[in-house]
Parts: C-alpha cells; sequence; structure tokens
C-alpha cells in the first residue's frame, strides 16, 4: 500500500502498518491500518482535501519495530529540515553547529537518517572547495613542491608550474564527481574498524552521517597555511561524530578513525620513496649517460 508522509509529503510504499521510517526525510511515521475504521475524521492524519487512496501517517517519538530507542535529545539537523526553514538557513545553520559547537552537536545528530542526507550536505562543501579553488589552480599559485635538486632548473621551474595548473584543474573537476564515492569507501573502511573494535552499534549509515557532518572544516582547505590545520580539525570532529553517532567512547573512536589513516600514510610512503628512488636513479643514468659522451 501506499503512504505519504505528514512532514515532507513524501508517498512511499510499504507493505505493513505500523511505525516505521520515512525513506525521504527519516521522520518515524505511523502508517495506519487501512482496513481499520477511524475513530474520528483526523485520527488517520489526512492532510487537508482527503488524500485518498494514501495512507497518511502521523509523528511519533516511538522507534520502528525491532529497532532501539534513540538515545538522548536526537533530532533532525537544520540540513535534514531544509524544507521547512530553506536550503540556504539550513546548510549555514549546520555547519555554523558542527565547525563551532560539535560537542553540542554531534549528540543531537540522528543516526537512523538515510545517510544520503548527510552526503549532500558534504557534496555542497566540497563542491564549494573546488568553485574557490578553481582561478588559484587555473593561474599556477597552486603547485607540486619541487625537489632541491630541481630548485636551480629555471625550466623545470617552468615546466612544472605549467603543468600543475592544467593538472590541478583536472584533478579537481575530478574530486567533485568522485568524492561521494571517495567519502562512501573511506567510510567503508572506518566502518570495518569500527567493527572491529565492537563499535558500529548503529551501522554503516551512522558512520557516513557522522564523516559527512565533520567535512565542515573543508571550506578552510583552499587557504594556505589552513587546510594542514583544517584537515586536523576535521577529523577531529570525525572522532566526535563516530563516538556520538555510534555511541562509543572518545577513546575507541580516536583508534577508530586514526588507525585507517596511519596505515595508509605507512603504505603511500612506502610508494613515495620506491618512486623517487627510482626517479632519482634514472637521473643518476642519465648523467652518467651525458659525461660518457
Amino acid at each position: 500500500m501506499d503512504a505519504r508522509c505528514p512532514r515532507c509529503s513524501t508517498v512511499f510504499t510499504t507493505d505493513r502498518s505500523g511505525i516505521q521510517f520515512c525513506p525521504n526525510c527519516g521522520q518515524q511515521v505511523d502508517v495506519p491500518d487501512p482496513h481499520a475504521r477511524p475513530s474520528t475524521p483526523d485520527s488517520w492524519g489526512q492532510p487537508p482535501g482527503g488524500g485518498a487512496g494514501f495512507g497518511a501517517g502521523r509523528f511519533t517519538g516511538e522507534p520502528p519495530p525491532g529497532g532501539g530507542a534513540i538515545p538522548g535529545h536526537r533530532e533532525l539537523t537544520p540540513w535534514e529540515r531544509r524544507k521547512e526553514i530553506g536550503v540556504v538557513h539550513g546548510f549555514i545553520e549546520t555547519w555554523k553547529r558542527s565547525v563551532l559547537s560539535p560537542t553540542a552537536f554531534f549528540p543531537t545528530v540522528r543516526p537512523d537518517v538515510p545517510w544520503s542526507e548527510a552526503l549532500y550536505y558534504a557534496w555542497i562543501i566540497h563542491g564549494i572547495t573546488v568553485a574557490v579553488g578553481l582561478p588559484f589552480v587555473g593561474l599556477g599559485l597552486f603547485r607540486p613542491g619541487l625537489p632541491s635538486n630541481f630548485s636551480d632548473d629555471p625550466q623545470m621551474q617552468t615546466a612544472m608550474r605549467a603543468l600543475s595548473g592544467g593538472v590541478g584543474i583536472g584533478t579537481l573537476i575530478g574530486s567533485m564527481l568522485l568524492y561521494p564515492l571517495f567519502l562512501l569507501a573511506g567510510a567503508g573502511i572506518v566502518h570495518l574498524v569500527a567493527m572491529l573494535f565492537g563499535a558500529a552499534k548503529n551501522g554503516y549509515g551512522a558512520t557516513v552521517r557522522a564523516f559527512c557532518y565533520a567535512a565542515g572544516p573543508n571550506l578552510f582547505g583552499i587557504i594556505p597555511c589552513f587546510g594542514f590545520l583544517a584537515g586536523i580539525y576535521g577529523l577531529v570532529l570525525a572522532i566526535f561524530g563516530i563516538a556520538s553517532l555510534q555511541e562509543t567512547s572518545t577513546g575507541k573512536a580516536a583508534g577508530i578513525v586514526l588507525l585507517p589513516i596511519a596505515l595508509i600514510i605507512c603504505c603511500c610512503g612506502l610508494v613515495f620513496s620506491l618512486f623517487f628512488a627510482a626517479i632519482a636513479a634514472a637521473l643518476g643514468g642519465m648523467a652518467g649517460g651525458t659525461h660518457s659522451l
């Protein structure tokens, strides 16, 4: 049968009556039994004008069948209430709370709302960062550092500066398109670690939501000298988010977030060491061949 959410008016199909979640906004909805007679005209929460053919739900604070109670005072974030308060206001208010008051914000975030809502928020933040960074990258103001051996070679510096502009633009545009996949994959890795730590009580969706709502500091990543600090603060917010949404200790959440990063850094360090060793060997061979001539 079809049911209508009284908050966002989304019509969804369900095979049972009773308390369940709206698949769009995540609100708990009590879907009535279509065969039961209502005691009053409004007992089914029918919207004005009838709504024949749809079972309308009423809001309830009770968990759905088979689900546990939501601890503490949990609510939809301002971003998830953007249809009521406006997209811009919902985005700004969520950013302010998550970045400036994380210890008060994350304990109120519901772990049971679909993760796609939080993903849209994080994707917009990344999109703003890309849009702001494109002009600087295109002008070659952001470029990879050159090894000391190349610092006195003007031609190499010019080539790397030109290359950094084109490659940088392509990288930024590609990151915009692939950002959701990278975020979901990264959250999946962290969630596996959370499962090993016994701290995955509320499922993969809660881990994704924690990482998405920890993305606020990324807006500062484009500012020189602030990118590293913004990344560190983003990790701190992710730790707060995991601790709150997976209902675990801060220490355990820190281990869950930092362990995959430590492993990735070790692996990347090994790869880069081998890469630069190969480059150095190749340059040494070229220099030897030139002297022999």
